[in-house]
């Protein structure tokens, strides 16, 4: 699968790619980005042309040995000193503009709008939880993380630099943009940088142990499969700024990403589940044709759109979804990132700090401090429950926004917000305060061992009417009765649909559930690359958080509309797979 670090629009066309070889696919990494305060929709990363097969497995050849207390990643690399700096102490010069941990309108936002950290901070700041960055690259030396690090737990994939400790990047070289290799850098940083060290600001989750993976710098797929299970005994969430391309297209996932993600849901922490974190995309306006914006959608992803994946937004500094966080059905929560104004302070390279980090490679980071500080506070939280807090919590902003729909979900908030949900908001901004109360008296729902599953399928073959004007057509539905199904509170939902298309972009697609609740799966758009959007002939799987708390039986509907002229296709077949309890 062709893949890279999601980057904001300042970076297109220099970041560094990750190809996972055996896929032939793309991810694109996640945000991070910016180096302009007025950040327009981030274009998608190019994608590289693709690989003639799947790269072997690296070989592993000995890491550069530490010589006089440095080391670095490969010839013609930068050195680092891994000599542990001492200790430090006092307050942190750059708190105080981190708008996203205490918004007080520093930045000209609304004052308010953040993920209530500090608060969080009176009850934990997660010592004794554990995240695990798996980037391209991560500087570990840095005075702000590695008093975090766990010593010798981190471990490198660069062919150069293989089974190293010290996953650090090889150049420090910038463009205009920022740090060509800073991405993973400034991930680490806004979800686990120290506190109360008289250096920069701090993470969301400021004494949580950090390890650091740099599985997308051997494109490999193997590699990244590998680095989502490592120290799976130990390691409470696995955060991922990276994804498929922004481009409109549907992408699937490798069948090693998805063995390995069974695998941490099911013996992560000893059978309570690892946490998956990834960002949710950001192409929310990835092009524009004939003038009009193109969004893709997280749901197009099959990296991030999975049982066991906590997909996340972004929200500006008055709350309002950035312009280009990606719309889905499969969003849990968001957090805060760049708008259109203001960019987020976290870590960069060579012991640095950067003010201009953005995309949802920094709004993803946040979240999985915020779980760190759930686990930290009730280690016994299984994945599982995770999601359920963090949905049952959330603070809905915006108040005003129509994407807003009620849900059965019960609020969890000290202040009985009414739940509800937005394919732009997923259940809201995560709240570190209310996820952190919630999760100390917190009763499991248990783990991937007591999870039910009920499926179903249809067999349609039926002609989609070709649209006769642009945006109008005919719907053509398809039922699925679910009956004697034990679910009666759904947790999550998969859809796989198979239809032949020959522009798989003109297809809108909805989930009626026999609740009445209508999940947004695929919208009409032109896509980018030549690619026809890609193809639902081989099945596209989509998923859903829409119907938490749900149940299970009755009757549900898939919609299909074809809704733009010139092309044809036939519904072909769906599936449903429910999750839940």
């Amino acid at each position: 699968m062709r893949a890279s670090l999601r980057r904001s629009t300042s970076f297109s066309g220099l970041a560094p790619a990750v190809v996972l070889a055996a896929a032939l696919a793309g991810l694109a990494g996640c945000g991070g980005g910016g180096g302009s305060t007025a950040a327009p929709a981030p274009a998608p990363t190019p994608a590289p042309a693709p690989a003639p097969g799947p790269a072997p497995a690296p070989a592993p050849a000995p890491a550069p040995a530490p010589v006089n207390g440095k080391v670095s990643v490969g010839p013609g690399c930068v050195e680092y000193s891994i000599v542990a700096p001492a200790a430090l102490a006092g307050a942190d010069p750059l708190l105080a503009q981190q708008w996203h941990l205490t918004n007080t309108g520093q930045s000209g936002g609304s004052p308010g709008e953040d993920l209530r950290v500090t608060d969080a901070w009176a009850f934990t700041k997660g010592a004794g939880a554990r995240i695990a960055v798996i980037d391209d690259a991560i500087e570990v030396t840095h005075p702000d993380l590695r008093p975090n690090l766990v010593e010798g737990a981190s471990f490198s994939y660069r062919p150069s630099n293989y089974g190293s400790v010290w996953p650090l990047p090889c150049s420090t070289a910038s463009t205009a943009s920022g740090p060509i290799e800073g991405h993973g850098t400034a991930v680490a940083g806004l979800a686990a940088a120290r506190d109360g060290n008289a250096l920069a600001g701090s993470g969301v989750a400021p004494r949580a142990s950090l390890v650091a993976f740099d599985a997308l710098s051997s494109n490999s797929d193997v590699d990244i499969a590998d680095a989502l299970k490592r120290d799976g005994s130990a390691v409470g969430v696995y955060h991922n700024s990276w994804g498929s391309p922004d481009d409109g297209g549907l992408h699937a996932a490798d069948t090693l990403f998805l063995d390995a993600l069974t695998t941490g849901i099911t013996s992560g922490r000893a059978g309570k589940g690892s946490v998956y974190v990834f960002s949710g995309g950001n192409g929310g306006c990835f092009r524009r044709a004939a003038g009009v914006c193109q969004e893709d959608n997280s749901n197009y992803d099959g990296y991030v759109n999975r049982l066991g994946v906590i997909a996340v937004c972004a929200v500006d500094h008055a709350g309002a979804p950035a312009s280009y966080s990606e719309p889905g059905a499969n969003l849990t929560v968001c957090a805060p990132s760049s708008g259109n104004v203001s960019n987020v302070v976290t870590t960069s390279l060579l012991g640095g700090t950067r003010t201009d980090f953005s995309g949802t490679s920094a709004s993803a980071p946040m979240v999985s401090g915020v779980v760190a500080l759930m686990l930290a506070a009730n280690p016994n939280l299984t994945w599982r429950d995770v999601r359920l807090i963090l949905a049952s919590t959330a603070r809905r902003t915006v108040l005003g926004d129509t994407s807003w729909e009620s849900s059965v979900l019960t609020s969890r908030r000290s202040d009985a917000q009414p739940r509800a949900f937005s394919h732009r908001y997923g259940f809201g901004v995560a709240d570190a305060k209310e996820a952190v109360l919630t999760a100390q008296s917190w009763t499991s729902v248990g783990g991937s061992a007591t999870l039910r599953t009920c499926t179903a399928s249809a067999t349609v073959n039926q002609t989609l009417p070709d649209s006769l004007v642009q945006g109008s057509g005919t719907t053509v539905p398809s039922t699925i009765a679910i009956t004697g199904c034990a679910i009666s509170q759904i947790e999550f939902v998969e859809v796989t649909l198979t239809a032949t298309h020959s522009y798989a972009g003109d297809l809108q697609v909805r989930l009626a559930s026999p609740s009445t609740t209508t999940s947004q799966l695929a919208d009409r758009r032109a896509c980018g690359g030549g690619t026809g959007c890609g193809s639902y002939a081989a099945g596209h799987v989509f998923g859903s958080l829409r119907h938490l708390d749900e149940a299970a039986n009755g009757t549900w509907r898939l919609d299909l509309t074809d809704l733009a002229p010139g092309d044809q296709g036939t519904f072909d077949s769906w599936s449903i797979k429910i999750h839940g309890r």
